[in-house]
């Protein structure tokens, strides 16, 4: 059984999306916009506008939840910027579409790349520590130390290497 493939008049709009710990902030790209439709809801986004004789429609299932009355929006001339505030705050989006076939038009900001301090933080100050440094520091005496293989002994990597020559 074949399905007819709904075709639409409307294009979709650029979209750029990057979050902090508590927002969610979108960039609509589109230059010289008058005026605009926008609706929030906890899960959903919808946005329209004509603008150059060519009429721009989004209808965007969000990956979280947002409170959907402290949202702002500004027309920036060359964008719309929309601030959605997260109803669980601290908790990262994976994307911004609840669906997981990705969408050629959204694309995280490059420019606002955020990674949280605390992570830069552990990252910088992290040493790692020899196994058998680990091992005294646990009292562990049950492993094997890791011992070089010997010429009489194949180590795993040389005998699959064989089996795939």
């Amino acid at each position: 059984m074949s399905h007819l493939k709904l075709v639409t008049k409307c294009y979709t709009p650029k979209i750029l999306w990057y979050q902090t710990d508590v927002t969610v902030i979108i960039r609509i790209l589109l230059q010289d916009v008058a005026e605009y439709f926008l609706r929030v809801e906890c899960d959903h986004l919808l946005f329209s506008t004509i603008t150059n004789s060519k009429n721009y429609y989004i209808c965007l299932y969000l990956f979280g939840t947002v409170v959907a009355e402290k949202t702002t929006h500004i027309n920036k001339g060359r964008e719309i910027k929309i601030t959605l505030v997260k109803a669980h705050k601290w908790t990262e989006w994976l994307r911004l579409s609840i669906e997981t076939e990705k969408n050629p038009m959204i694309s995280l900001d490059p420019d606002h790349i955020y990674k949280p301090d605390w992570i830069m933080d552990s990252l910088k100050n992290t040493e790692r520590e020899s196994f058998t440094e680990y091992k005294r520091r646990h009292n562990i005496t049950q492993i094997m130390p890791d011992v070089p293989s010997t010429d009489e002994e194949e180590s795993d990597d040389e005998a699959m290497d064989t089996l795939f020559l």
